[in-house]
């Protein structure tokens, strides 16, 4: 069995994991496009209790970020910029959508992760001749 990931983790506010009745089902659309998720917390947590949440979720896209994942942002959450400034990683591009519509247009033109473009590059082979590639039988 292949390597199932799809190596793209969209970080999510709550909005789009527990939309209210008639609103946009967020996790409905990533998962029938093959992301991952990560739910921010509700804005109504207490000011100390949404910044420890936000320094996990912001420790844990460092490390996936550095095995290749690629990741988005879904709305808004106060406090992410700073939790991920924290420790080194930028804000993801993020999309506020107002409908399934928009939120798939967004994923569909977000690039390959990083993990899936390092896996396409062929392999060099030491003492190979210059401009010459060796591809593995894979």
């Amino acid at each position: 069995m292949g390597d199932e990931r799809s190596w793209r983790v969209a970080l999510v506010a709550d909005r789009y994991v527990n939309p209210a009745p008639g609103g946009l089902d967020g996790l409905a659309v990533l998962a029938a496009a093959g992301w991952g998720v990560m739910q921010l917390p509700d804005d109504a947590y207490r000011a100390e209790v949404a910044r420890l949440l936000l320094a996990e979720v912001a420790e844990q896209v460092e490390e996936f970020s550095r095995h290749g994942y690629l990741f988005i942002l879904v709305g808004e959450r106060a406090g992410l910029g700073e939790a991920l400034a924290r420790v080194g990683v930028a804000v993801p591009p993020r999309a506020v959508p107002a409908s399934a519509g928009e939120l798939s247009e967004f994923l569909a033109a977000q690039p390959d992760p990083p993990a899936l473009a390092a896996a396409e590059e062929p392999t060099r082979v030491r003492g190979a001749l210059p401009g010459r590639r060796w591809f593995p039988d894979r």
